[in-house]
């Protein structure tokens, strides 16, 4: 859910897979596919009665059930549990409160293998007749992008999927899918050229939602997983801002690449400006263009470039910009190529016109089950941030709230990780609560701030006592408010 949320009545669109999924032509590889859906209650005040419906490929709805969430807490939705579906289904689904609310979607094939991702689910105010995508894969470095695109509407809609790939289009056409429901499409039934990356966009005679999951090919199971949802004309803007970037960080070698899509109606160039440390040196900038940028296409910055990218062991934020004044849509890849297996995600890049001094978090992981989150916070606006964090966990709702001595730079971000241990960032303080009762649970986080800011969530491994989770690398963007 953007800031544009519904006063009274909120409705999410998720496009979700679910248990069992064998190998197929458009699906991911291996078996055991799942997805689960945290929900947020963005109230202040009142409790939320979440409402979660299922649909099929054909349409066919499937309700989960009702679940109340406190204010500013999650609720969660298990595909092969809370909803009645049959083994191998792969399907859509609509979310609705009597508050307002946000979600995101957790997809796994645990335990036959270690791959996750996670997107958020789109705003029902924010669907949209035209989508984009600003990274797709077709069959490159064995991997394979998957697009899920859900019609957003109570009537069939008609939905053209275009990807451009090597300077050409490849067009798959879909008539009347049904209403709620979602089709599946990979570049290769547009018969775009294999061993290339590109964009894509979908058009439909109604609103759209859209998820990509880029993933392995040609292996019996599944090691990671990237996921990213579809951007909507409200989440254009010429310029957009990247909480994490990084190359060569840790011992796992993490480095991502920004993939920078000009969706105006004119070619342009793309600047990236780096904002990052190495260590605990200074914050240090670099600006980086690409050359002319085609409508549709899209430009890519490799941190681990010689020329264009950034030094080894920097950590930071970027900005991008569209130079022609066009709007552009903006995604972040990010691997640990030290890992075997690797451990990718991706997330997409926050236009301006979304920054805010409030953001929502539907889940964070404490040390749960193995895994734990880092919540990286980027300074969208033109002076200092102080950011203050409420913890709320799902284990008797406790609440714990944290802040920082030291302010965001302008254009930089901060990671907060380990709060209950006071990690990181340095100087971070207990402002209420008692910090220990965030040992081992989940839950929902908001974000405050007295700068715009724009801030993800990212999951991995991390343990207190006990074994460190093996699983992929999961991330997923916050909701300004």
């Amino acid at each position: 859910m953007s800031k544009k949320v519904l006063p009274v009545f909120a409705i999410l669109i998720i496009v979700l897979v679910s248990v069992s999924m064998v190998a197929a032509q458009n699906a991911l590889p291996g078996s055991g596919w799942l997805s689960g859906q945290q929900i947020q209650n963005l109230s202040e005040s009142s409790n939320a009665s979440i409402v979660f419906t299922a649909y099929d490929q054909q349409g066919n709805p499937t309700g989960c059930g009702t679940q109340s969430a406190p204010p500013g807490g999650s609720v969660n939705y298990l595909t092969n549990s809370s909803c009645n579906v049959p083994a191998g289904f792969v399907g859509s689904a609509v979310v609705s409160a009597d508050q307002p609310i946000a979600a995101i979607v957790n997809v796994v094939n645990s335990p036959t293998g270690r791959a996750g991702g996670m997107y958020r689910g789109t705003d029902g105010a924010d669907v949209a007749n035209n989508i984009a995508f600003p990274l797709v894969k077709n069959n490159f470095n064995n991997r394979n992008t998957t697009l899920y695109i859900q019609n957003a509407s109570t009537s069939p809609n008609n939905i053209t999927v275009k990807f451009t790939i090597g300077g050409n289009d490849y067009n798959k056409v879909y008539n009347n899918v049904p209403a709620n429901a979602m089709v599946v499409v990979t570049g290769s039934d547009a018969s775009a050229p294999t061993g290339q990356f590109g964009s894509a966009t979908a058009t439909g005679t109604g609103p759209l939602a859209g998820t990509a999951l880029e993933h392995q090919i040609n292996v019996p199971v599944g090691d990671n997983l990237q996921a990213y949802t579809a951007f909507t004309p409200s989440n254009f803007d010429d310029l957009a801002y990247c909480p994490l970037v990084r190359n060569g960080h840790t011992a796992a070698n993490q480095t991502t690449g920004i993939q920078a899509q000009n969706v105006s109606g004119a070619a342009q160039t793309i600047q990236v400006v780096y904002s990052y440390r190495v260590g605990n040196g200074p914050t240090q900038t670099k600006t980086v263009t690409s050359g002319s940028i085609a409508p549709g296409a899209s430009a890519n910055f490799f941190s681990a470039d010689a020329a264009a990218g950034i030094p080894a062991g920097a950590l930071g934020a970027a900005t991008v910009k569209g130079m022609g004044g066009g709007n552009i849509a903006v995604i972040v890849n990010d691997a640990g190529y030290n890992v075997n297996p690797q451990r990718q995600t991706a997330y997409t890049c926050f236009p301006d016109n979304s920054k805010s001094n409030k953001i929502a978090l539907p889940l964070y992981k404490e040390y749960f089950n193995g895994n734990t989150a880092g919540i990286q916070i980027q300074n969208a606006g033109a002076a200092g941030a102080t950011v203050t964090l409420k913890y709320t966990s799902t284990v008797g709702n406790k609440v714990v709230t944290f802040s920082h001595n030291t302010p965001i730079p302008a254009g930089a971000s901060a990671t907060f990780f380990g709060v209950s241990q006071l990690t990181a960032p340095a100087g971070i303080t207990v402002v209420s609560g008692n910090r220990a009762d965030l040992v081992g649970t989940y839950g929902g986080v908001v974000i405050t701030s007295d700068q715009p800011v724009v801030a993800i969530v990212n999951e991995g491994p991390g343990a207190l006592s006990g074994a460190a989770s093996t699983q992929d690398a999961k991330l997923y963007e916050g909701f300004n408010q």
